[in-house]
């Protein structure tokens, strides 16, 4: 195949992907493309076989091939069976003369004389099979290949996404759907935690209401002395940002509105238990009635101070842990922070939560110790120490598995730690391209918790501190003190390495629920970012001391300006830096002035960078934000969602025109999106001759084997050609196909 018709093929297969998409159901598009890929590789059948849940294959659309009966091929039987099990391409001629051939009763495909399969992979699981056969007695033309696997992964993607109908589940799985609190996998047992049943207290009177009292401030004070031992062994073990999220359960049990409620309850005379039961009940609905996602979620912790606050009143211990070593799975209706602590962490395997929801204290904690957790999932059916698979990336629990789908998930386990173990054992070197090109790469944070996974992938700073999650996991203003033990605990840890703070980024997404933020109809465009700090210039001001004084002595600190879009924001963002500092050495304090830059997210501030250049000491851009705004889509929405995509040409364009204007002002300039852990992105930045990358601290390993594999100059050539396509698949395909090229690519949840 020559490259005029290579290029017309790739087009035209491009075109299937957006055609299909148009298709009313599934089922319609996967038809769709198996007609389309028939007619564009000039082959006489094209087969869709799905993995069933006992490793059979059932064809579930063709085109050419007679389909009298249901077609079922046998588990690990045939050619088919071959390509699913190898994981590999299998490309033949004379497919009847293999040791391996399983013939189809009645299908008549004893007239094809070529075999071509490739393997649907998605998330490290093999769903299926695509395969191609004709008449004519040759291989497929390694062309044809390449674009037959570029399908195959669309279709791979399309089918886990949207066909649970397509797969045969049997009836004696427990498959449960509920919310992803942290992504991963994990299989173990499940340990039920003992729940304190708060809501089943009886309604029941005293006569000795002084005698209640004072069992209310003995519970209170033991409750408070368990709650400080209880942060002290986080502190201790995962750090202070972590061990801040108990301070929340204090905060409340010290709140005097709470202790009323339950006074008030005792002095009409009634009994210690019933009086807590009313207190959490009234305040657990009133968050609940709360519009604002992050403050409806804070009923968690009013209701789990309750139960806390029962266990102690009975006078109960949680449920003793199983002997042994085998990994646990912590179940539970409202698992708390408590129940982590007092659970040896290296057992713990997984978190499965039936009430709780992604911006759980839980979720932050789980995200935190690397364990994946589900959560929400409502009712459900699990005995103590039943085997539990935990998908934390699909957001589903599947209990008491069957044998099919227990190997399948350990092996994804396996192959995702082989790659872990394989990439980690190279982590600390340096990204140098084969043209020793030097990219340095550092790893996104929020919190303390984060630090050491960080320095373990072999991260070579901090390229984005999101200074608004201590915020958000406090049920107050952390204090002036607070702030620059945090940020000193940081910059002490990366000593010598550049960390760069982003200033305090509240407001649509992230809101917190003890300052006021007002309801507005597109938050993503309101009161956020900057415009809430300039307007509530305070907490800038604050956050600047803590900066200034945790940075005193070091010169790696940088400060990241999120959301500016004029330049009346940055002069008054400057003035107010100036000032501060100069009040602080007024003060006598030793401080560091740090190097500030902004963060380009809004696309008004492109045009305005070269009126900046003296005002400025480096640039960081924010693909997320910026990604959303030019194409006016908000990536989390389940209506406009699919349309998103950081590869949009627009968005690239964007990018190369930010890149070269900061090569003229000589303005160091690096990204901390998402784009920055997506290896066929890396790939065109790195074209782009951007040599700084920001991600999360896992990422790390794989982004720099991916570098150490290519030479600038390659990827140069390969931005070139992208710049030159019309849409974000073709683009994609293309940077897949590199990787592929050079071996860099992996069907697996570390691929978009």
């Amino acid at each position: 195949m020559n490259q005029n018709s290579s290029e017309s093929a790739f087009t035209k297969l491009t075109q299937i992907i957006q055609s299909a998409a148009k298709a009313n159901t599934i089922e319609a598009q996967v038809q769709h493309i198996v007609e389309a890929i028939s007619e564009t590789l000039l082959v006489d059948v094209c087969s869709l076989y799905l993995r069933q849940p006992d490793d059979s294959l059932r064809l579930v659309a063709s085109r050419g091939l007679i389909r009298k009966h249901p077609v079922v091929i046998p588990s690990e039987q045939g050619l088919v069976g071959q390509v699913m099990q190898l994981q590999n391409t299998i490309n033949i001629k004379d497919p009847d003369q293999h040791p391996g051939y399983y013939y189809v009763a009645n299908s008549e495909e004893e007239q094809f004389h070529s075999f071509c399969g490739v393997p649907l992979v998605y998330r490290a699981q093999v769903n299926g099979v695509l395969v191609v056969q004709s008449r004519r007695s040759e291989v497929l033309l390694s062309d044809y290949v390449a674009l037959l696997s570029t399908l195959a992964t669309h279709l791979a993607m399309l089918i886990s996404t949207y066909s649970k109908d397509l797969f045969v589940t049997p009836s004696q799985v427990k498959l449960y759907q509920g919310i992803s609190g942290a992504q991963g996998v994990a299989l173990g047992t499940a340990f039920i935690r003992k729940e304190s049943k708060l809501f089943d207290i009886q309604k029941l009177k005293t006569d000795d209401v002084a005698a209640e009292k004072k069992r209310w401030a003995n519970l209170k004070t033991e409750a408070m002395d368990e709650l400080r031992q209880e942060r002290d062994t986080v502190k201790d073990t995962l750090g202070e940002g972590l061990a801040s999220v108990l301070d929340a359960y204090q905060l409340l049990l010290k709140d005097a509105t709470f202790e009323q409620r339950i006074l008030d309850e005792i002095a009409v005379g009634f009994q210690l238990p019933w009086a807590i039961r009313q207190s959490v009940s009234f305040f657990s609905d009133k968050f609940k009635e709360m519009d604002d996602p992050y403050l409806r979620a804070r009923h968690e912790d009013i209701e789990q101070l309750g139960a806390k606050l029962y266990q102690i009143w009975q006078r109960t211990s949680e449920t003793e842990t199983p002997s042994g070593s085998d990994p646990l799975i912590l179940v539970g209706d409202q698992i708390s922070v408590s129940d982590i602590v007092n659970l040896t962490t290296d057992r713990l395997a997984g978190i499965v939560c039936f009430a709780g929801g992604s911006l759980s204290h839980i979720a932050v904690f789980a995200n935190a110790l690397g364990i994946p957790a589900v959560m929400g999932l409502g009712d459900v059916s699990v005995q103590n120490g039943e085997p539990i698979v935990v998908d934390g990336d699909a957001g589903q629990v599947i209990c008491s598995p069957g044998r099919s789908t227990l190997r399948e998930y350990k092996r994804i386990i396996s192959e995702r730690q082989s790659l872990a173990d394989r990439l980690q054992a190279d982590s600390q070197l340096p990204a140098v391209t084969t043209d020793n090109v030097r990219v340095t790469l550092l790893a996104n944070s929020g919190l303390q918790a984060d630090v050491l996974p960080g320095l373990k992938f072999g991260a070579e700073g901090i390229g984005l501190f999101r200074t608004e999650v201590p915020f958000m996991i406090r049920s107050s203003l952390p204090s002036e003190d607070d702030q620059e033990k945090i940020y000193r605990s940081l910059i002490s840890h990366y000593k010598d390495k550049p960390v760069y703070f982003r200033t305090l980024d509240i407001g649509a997404d992230k809101p917190l629920s003890y300052l006021p933020l007002v309801k507005e109809d597109n938050p993503a465009l309101g009161w956020r970012g900057i415009r809430y700090i300039l307007d509530n210039q305070p907490l800038l001001i604050t956050q600047l001391r803590a900066f200034m004084k945790a940075a005193a002595g070091s010169e790696h600190v940088h400060l990241m300006l999120p959301m500016i879009a004029s330049t009346e924001q940055l002069d008054q963002c400057l003035a107010i830096l100036s000032e501060v500092h100069h009040q602080l050495l007024e003060e006598g304090v030793p401080v560091c002035r740090p190097k500030v830059g902004i963060m380009v997210e809004v696309p008004s501030c492109i045009a305005l960078l070269p009126f900046w250049r003296d005002k400025l000491d480096f640039i960081s851009i924010g693909t997320n934000d910026l990604s959303q705004y030019l194409l006016a889509l908000d990536r989390n929405s389940p209506l406009v969602g699919k349309w998103y995509d950081s590869l949009h040409p627009a968005v690239l364009h964007e990018l190369m025109r930010i890149s070269t204007m900061a090569k003229k002002m000589n303005l160091p300039v690096s990204v901390c999106g998402e784009m920055a852990s997506d290896p066929v992105a890396v790939m065109l930045l790195l074209g782009m001759g951007i040599q700084q990358l920001s991600m999360s601290a896992a990422k790390i390993p794989l982004i720099k084997w991916i570098l150490r594999g290519v030479s600038r100059a390659q990827a140069e050539l390969l931005l070139a050609e992208a710049l030159e396509q019309d849409n974000a698949t073709a683009i994609r395909q293309l940077g897949q196909q590199f990787l592929a090229s050079k071996q860099l690519l992996f069907n697996d949840s570390t691929q978009k």
